[in-house]
Order: C-alpha cells, then structure tokens, then sequence
C-alpha cells in the first residue's frame, strides 16, 4: 500500500488498502488512524476532498467507522 502525503493543515498522509477495505490518515501530530469497511468510493471522496480533516470528521466520526490506532 502507498500512502499520499496531502495538503492539509491536519493530516500529513493517507492510504488505502483495497483487500481489507482500510482507510488510513496519519495526522502531522503522527498518531496513525485506521478506518476498516471504507468503501473505494468513499477513499475516492476522501481523496478529492478539498478539506480531508473535515472529511474525516463528516465522514469516518461521525458515522462512527469503526477504526484502530496503530
């Protein structure tokens, strides 16, 4: 899996591991997040949102993703 650094204030870097439908943001703190049963259309929008702090926090907090700190 290749991670994508990104233009955010919040998040340095995301990835995508289609075989386990896994999302994960590493924050510029460094704390790694992994969100489990993200869809690739879902990756697709985080990928193209212009804001992915906001995103993530619309899209994987609050519909409670389940997820993993690593």
């Amino acid at each position: 899996m290749d991670f994508i650094y990104v233009d955010s204030t919040s998040v340095d870097q995301i990835g995508y591991d289609e075989d386990q439908r896994e999302a994960h943001v590493i924050f510029k703190n460094g704390r790694h997040y992994v969100y489990s049963d993200v869809s690739e259309e879902i990756w697709d929008r985080l990928k193209d949102a212009q804001s992915k702090g906001t995103f993530i926090n619309q899209e994987f907090k609050a519909k409670a993703y389940p997820y993993r700190q690593v």
